[in-house]
């Protein structure tokens, strides 16, 4: 509502309108109106009309010009397309109003009230097209008093009856129709078209089509509101108006809106869903067939007929869908419509669906020049084959289109539908692989990689021939498999997954150089260790143990490099290890076999002993993994000492029993494994030691020598370490045998020291060989010590330390014995006189005591010292060394006496003795 103003006087209040009238035409014609215009209009329409005052007529004439003006101007600005239409209207129904109040105050005439009447309904109209009903309803207001007071004055007809009223009193009423519809009012809108009255053929033929598309829009309103019977109503009516005319008086569009009202007709009545419903359509529709002939507006209602009705035939569907086809001009438009009709003869025959498609593709859009329609069909086509839910030799079919195409069409499908129609293949390859249809699934792969689909890209392409290979290696085609690597790229041909597949190849075609350099390609190019999973179950499906330990292995590489998810180590370690150990036992003799065991039991030991070193209470080794490796590392190392090198076997027992398992059980295991385990290293040191004493004294360099003996010591020294516990425990047969390797340890450890020149260990070794009471250790030692490059003394020494302590044994060997006294003997004589004399009182007492046992004192050797040790005396003779002298001579004669060769030694060497002369 506009602002409530003071009273102002009548004259004043038409000068401010005309005012206001005359500074709106200024503003209008500048094209320079203030934002407040509007808002001004609004307020000077809505104090129209003034009440009667003889101030008003006297200035009707100025109001009827400012009206006109105004009128006219509102006309010129309609046309600009830049002007506020919301501007326009006002400045129309003010401009009428003025012409209003103006015809108030001047003489009456048939004539004038026409006039404001049609200037009334060209508003109405002009409000209604620009939306604005409430300017629109003031103009009504205006207009229905002109149009009464046109038709009748008090009763009477007007004098001056010679104006055609009729056609503007149709026209109000049409209006006032346009204007209840769009106020949602259709119950006065009914009322309106009934004051048009029902005889239709007087209409004239415009007011007519006006009219009939009016109720054209009704009703296209009701449907949208799903009221179809409602619909129905308004356009039969629209209908009935048309046929009222002939069709010579009708516009050239007539005939287009008379098809149109049928259309919608046709389209109500399927809403409807009832059997009289649709024969009434059918009827329209062949009406139209009638009148019209095969107009695509009038095919495609057909076409809709077919869709709701279940009943009528496929056959027909096509035919009618076939003609559009072949008939209608191209346009996205009538493309997409003739798409919708193909999807919904594809719900009763998709075999006649791809018919029409075909006939599509082939004979209209392969020469349309518009790549984009073929694409966009031949996409739907491969749908339709490829999602049909009853395939009739659907490859066949489709083979057969896409040759005619590829033959016709000289370009190639853009990448975005090639996309398309590849994603479609790949859903039936699949379906076909899933369902082991091999033969299938080829077709299907075949058909994504015709010659049309070459903007695939290289990926794409390489995914279809590998599941090419894959199904002809299902079918156990290897020429196909292969024939089908050679056509792929080299990029596709290096991928991972492709490698694998020609892994497979090479496996059944018994390629084993073609395997491992699948293999390797695998390792470098590929962080997915699924692959190298596949590669291991494939070799061993296949029986190729190399394989299956060569793929084994390259999984343990690739966990040294980095964890794999989901991969259980030792599990990994242990299938392989038995492989191994499998193959190994076929052919012991092979190096590399022998070398890869002993790669994998360190890569063992180095894993848990990293976990280990971590100080995480979960290990990776569990209990009874670690006591497996323990086990088979030992026990292999003994079932193979004999066919192994020697430092392949000590590297097995070395680097996996005592650094990498035993050391690395759980310290809360129970008292008996902990015994057990200890037991095991003792006799891992045992077989170790034995292996180092072999290595050491084979052909080797003195500098590995020596580090082998070191190696020897320091297992010895564990084996010590251990031993007094594991005698506390063990009783009987596993006692001595424990004592027996403790023996052989400790010989083998005086070696060691021996070359190592460690001579103050000597004693503390020669001492630890008493509690075995076997001379045989004592022999052992000497030997060792005489062969040595010991210094002359170190010699003398250990040696007499060993003779001292073999002397004590009951089962010693004289003859032995003998022999190491004279070596004895005879370095002490040169370097330690002292102790070649000791020797000689020793030998005494052991002659003397061999007396009584089964063996007595050698013969020859008694003859050797005495002799010896008597021409020792003589040196010292000339030596003028006389006190030397006589207790040399008289030793010698000691020991010739015991002699058994009846005292011609002794008397020799007497007769000698006293031939001496002596200073005193």
């Amino acid at each position: 509502m506009p602002p409530t103003r003071k009273p102002q006087k009548m004259e004043q209040r038409v000068n401010t309108i005309l005012a206001f009238a005359t500074g709106l035409e200024e503003s209008l014609r500048s094209h320079d109106t203030l934002p407040s215009t509007t808002k001004e209009l609004y307020r000077f329409i809505d104090d129209l009309p003034l009440s009667n005052d003889a101030a008003v007529v006297c200035r009707a004439r100025d109001l009827d010009s400012h009206g006109t003006r105004l009128w006219n101007l509102a006309v010129k600005l309609n046309k600009a397309d830049s002007t506020d239409a919301e501007l326009v209207c006002l400045v129309r129904v003010f401009a009428c109003l003025l012409l209003d109040y103006a015809q108030r105050w001047t003489k009456r005439s048939a004539q004038n009230d026409s006039r404001v009447l049609e200037s009334a309904l060209k508003t109405i109209k002009n409000c209604l097209d620009r939306g604005h009903l409430s300017l629109a309803e003031r103009a009504v207001e205006r207009a229905a008093f002109y149009e009464e007071r046109l038709t009748f004055t008090e009763g009477h007809i007007l004098q001056d009856d010679t104006t055609p009223k009729g056609p503007l009193s149709k026209e109000y009423y049409v209006l006032r129709i346009a204007l209840g519809w769009r106020q949602k009012r259709l119950d006065l809108a009914e009322i309106m078209l009934t004051k048009l009255g029902p005889r239709y053929s007087e209409f004239d033929p415009a007011l007519a089509e006006n009219l009939a598309d009016l109720l054209l829009e009704i009703g296209k309103d009701q449907m949208e509101k799903l009221l179809y019977s409602d619909a129905i109503t308004w356009l039969e009516k629209a209908y009935d108006i048309l046929l009222g005319q002939t069709i010579e008086a009708l516009s050239s569009n007539a005939k287009d809106l008379q098809i149109s009202v049928m259309h919608r007709m046709v389209k109500a009545l399927m809403g409807l869903r009832g059997e009289d419903s649709r024969a009434k359509a059918w009827n329209i529709v062949r009406n139209m067939e009638t009148e019209s002939g095969d107009k695509l507006a009038v095919l495609l209602l057909r076409l809709d007929l077919y869709t709701v009705d279940s009943t009528s035939s496929p056959q027909d569907f096509c035919d009618t869908l076939q003609k559009i086809v072949r008939t209608v001009h191209l346009t996205d438009s009538n493309l997409k419509t003739a798409l919708h009709h193909v999807h919904n003869l594809r719900h009763r025959s998709p075999a006649m669906a791809h018919t029409v498609l075909a006939s599509l593709l082939t004979e209209r859009l392969v020469d349309a020049g518009e790549p984009k329609w073929l694409e966009r069909v031949l996409v739907t086509t491969i749908w339709n084959i490829t999602t049909s839910p009853d395939p009739v030799n659907e490859l066949g079919l489709l083979g057969e289109l896409l040759d005619t195409l590829g033959n016709k069409f000289n370009k190639v499908i853009n990448p975005s539908a090639t996309h398309a129609i590849q994603i479609l293949f790949w859903k039936r390859v699949e379906a076909s692989y899933h369902l082991q249809d091999y033969v299938g699934a080829e077709g299907w792969a075949g058909m994504a990689l015709h010659v049309m689909f070459r903007n695939s890209g290289e990926l794409n392409r390489g995914k279809l021939q590998r599941k090419l290979i894959l199904c002809a290696l299902a079918r156990s085609d290897l020429s196909k498999a292969q024939d089908v690597c050679a056509q792929m790229s080299e990029s596709n041909k290096c991928a991972p997954s492709t490698q694998y597949l020609i892994y497979r190849i090479a496996l059944k075609c018994k390629d084993t150089e073609l395997a491992s350099d699948c293999l390797n390609s695998i390792c470098n190019t590929s962080r997915d260790i699924t692959l190298l999973y596949a590669c291991v179950l494939e070799a061993q499906q296949s029986g190729d143990c190399g394989q299956t330990v060569a793929a084994m292995q390259r999984v343990i590489d690739r966990y040294d490099s980095g964890k794999p998810d989901g991969v259980h180590l030792p599990a990994l370690l242990r299938c392989t290890a038995r492989l191994l150990i499998e193959r190994s036992s076929a052919h012991p003799q092979q190096n590399h076999s022998v070398n890869e065991i002993c790669v994998l039991f360190e890569a063992a030991a180095a894993a848990q002993a990293k976990t280990a070193t971590r100080g995480t209470t979960s290990h990776l080794f569990s209990q009874a993994e670690l006591d497996w490796f323990s086990r088979n590392s030992y026990n292999l190392a003994l079932r193979f000492c004999t066919s192994w090198s020697p430092s392949q076997t000590l590297r097995l027992l070395q680097a996996c029993l005592k650094v990498g398992f035993i050391d690395l059980y759980p310290p809360d295991m129970n008292a008996n494994l902990r015994a057990d385990l200890s037991l095991r290293r003792l006799f891992c040191d045992y077989l170790s030691c034995s292996l180092f004493v072999v290595l050491a004294r084979s052909d080797v360099g003195v500098e590995d020598q020596l580090r082998y003996y070191l190696g020897l010591r320091k297992v010895a020294e564990d084996f010590r370490g251990r031993l007094q516990e594991q005698l506390k425990r063990l009783e009987g047969g596993a006692k001595k045998d424990l004592l027996r390797k403790h023996t052989s340890l400790v010989a083998f450890d005086f070696e060691a020291a021996v070359r190592l020149k460690a001579w103050e260990d000597l004693f503390q070794l020669i001492e630890e060989c008493q509690a075995c009471n076997d001379p045989k250790i004592f022999y052992m030692l000497a030997d060792v010590i005489m062969c040595s490059e010991a210094p002359s003394e170190t010699i003398i020494v250990t040696l007499q330390h060993i003779f001292n302590m073999t002397w004590r044994l009951d089962t010693s060997d004289i003859e032995k014995l003998s022999r190491w006294i004279r070596c004895l003997f005879s370095l002490a004589l040169v370097s330690k006189i002292e102790m070649a004399e000791h020797l000689l009182d020793q030998v005494l007492v052991v002659a003397v005591d061999a007396r009584t046992k089964p063996q007595s004192y050698p013969l020859e050797e008694l003859e050797w010292l005495a002799t010896t040790a008597f021409n020792q005396g003589v040196d010292f003779y000339c030596a003028s060394q006389d006190s030397a002298c006589r207790r040399w001579t008289e030793k010698a004669l000691s020991i010739a006496s015991l002699s058994n060769d009846g005292g011609a030694l002794h008397q020799l060497l007497q007769t000698k003795y006293l031939g001496l002369k002596w200073d005193h």
